[in-house]
């Protein structure tokens, strides 16, 4: 009876810790798309062999991408998709590959209301193409088709066709505060918001191409020519930036990320929603990391009220909303220290975030008038909408919109860089 009983302590500890886990990070479920279309998604494999990989460890490679369609689709009864492929997981986060999300594995894309603009979704740096399935999936409910990009050798982790995973290795120099300075931090980003338009670009032709091919499935369904493209942190700055870059893509919108120089590049006819958590400001330090966190939020915020006064856009500031709140990372744990949540529950965080974004896209590239863009319009209250308009090229007056501005914090380098163990 003895040794059964010492034989019996694994096995309760086990239990345990299984009850704990499943506490800390639960079998979260992502909000049901609201669209009048079911979302198929399908993954898709590209190599560009007209650039060279230069974060490769063996050099001389092609520069290669794993791309997440998500569309409308036809009614279908094929199975629903991973939240994450269980090649995509680390030991903390295996349980994601038993998730289910609302959209099926290659479903026949819809017919009626095709062809569909396309829009780019970047993830933040060292995030996943998947970060924001809770949006991505909205929007393709409602008629766009979804193209997730997993910026190679950046992106947390991407598992290839031929079995391969490649981790991110990107340089994240904020972590270096003692040898690093503000300008250097943003000449590092701003090296690889250059190869983030690339792929970008790359991938708007290769589904282009795609549209072209008779026969297929996706022959006559992608308005390419009508693109939109958007973001979360850094995945937010290569959204505007490849507005500027590329007169496919009409739209941008950044979700609570800096523009480095991506704002600097904007020019007029390219709107632009910039949603943004308000939190307060903390105290001045002698720590050299806020430092550098300071002077980038100095020059950032300055660029971006410069090209809002000249070009025009939108501001959505939501109030009691932390950086990871645009992202799926609420769903994944009750307890802050491991979704970085802010003070409004996720449900409420991400239906504000559905319902600007969508209706902004209905805006610029469906010519439509969604009535949360009407100025008296305040369906939130824990939201404020702050709209500039640019009309014959003539700079608005300052009014009291500038003034609340000021206002405004933008999130520190160390929310924007800041993730999960669990992604």
């Amino acid at each position: 009876m003895r040794l059964q009983r010492i034989a019996a302590w694994p096995a309760m500890l086990l239990a345990s810790v299984s009850v704990l886990f499943s506490f800390l990070l639960p079998m979260f479920h992502l909000p049901e798309p609201t669209g009048p279309y079911p979302v198929g998604t399908s993954f898709l494999y590209f190599k560009d062999s007209t650039r060279i990989e230069d974060a490769a460890p063996a050099g001389g490679s092609a520069r290669e991408l794993l791309v997440q369609l998500w569309y409308p689709a036809q009614p279908s009864h094929n199975r629903f998709a991973r939240y994450r492929e269980p090649r995509e997981t680390n030991a903390l986060s295996s349980y994601q590959s038993v998730i289910f999300t609302n959209s099926r594995r290659d479903a026949p894309i819809a017919i009626s209301g095709a062809p569909f603009p396309v829009i780019i979704f970047n993830h933040a740096w060292h995030g996943r193409r998947t970060n924001d399935t809770f949006l991505i999936e909205e929007l393709a409910s409602h008629g766009y088709i979804v193209a997730g990009i997993d910026h190679t050798y950046n992106a947390s982790q991407v598992a290839f066709p031929d079995g391969r995973v490649v981790r991110g290795i990107a340089s994240n120099e904020i972590d270096n505060p003692e040898t690093s300075t503000a300008e250097r931090v943003r000449a590092i980003w701003d090296k690889e918001l250059l190869k983030w338009v690339a792929d970008q670009r790359f991938v708007l032709d290769r589904l282009a191409h795609m549209d072209r091919l008779a026969g297929t499935p996706w022959f006559g369904r992608m308005d390419t020519n009508n693109a939109g493209a958007l973001g979360h942190s850094f995945g937010g700055a290569a959204a505007t930036a490849v507005c500027a870059a590329d007169p496919r893509v009409h739209a941008s919108v950044n979700m609570d990320g800096w523009f480095f120089s991506a704002i600097r590049v904007r020019g007029p006819n390219q709107p632009l929603l910039f949603i943004t958590a308000t939190t307060a400001q903390g105290d001045e330090t002698t720590d050299p990391k806020a430092k550098v966190e300071a002077a980038l939020d100095a020059a950032d915020f300055a660029d971006v009220k410069t090209s809002l006064r000249k070009f025009g856009g939108y501001l959505l500031s939501v109030n009691g909303a932390e950086h990871e709140d645009f992202t799926d990372q609420p769903l994944i744990s009750p307890l802050r220290m491991f979704s970085h949540r802010g003070a409004l529950p996720a449900s409420r965080i991400h239906e504000i975030a559905r319902r600007y974004v969508l209706a902004f896209f209905d805006k610029t590239l469906r010519r439509q008038d969604p009535a949360v863009f009407h100025p008296r319009s305040a369906p939130y209250t824990e939201a404020s909408l702050e709209t500039w308009q640019v009309n014959d090229s003539e700079i608005p007056p300052l009014n009291s919109s500038e003034e609340r501005q000021e206002s405004i914090p933008l999130a520190s380098i160390s929310q924007l860089m800041r993730s999960s163990a669990a992604y």
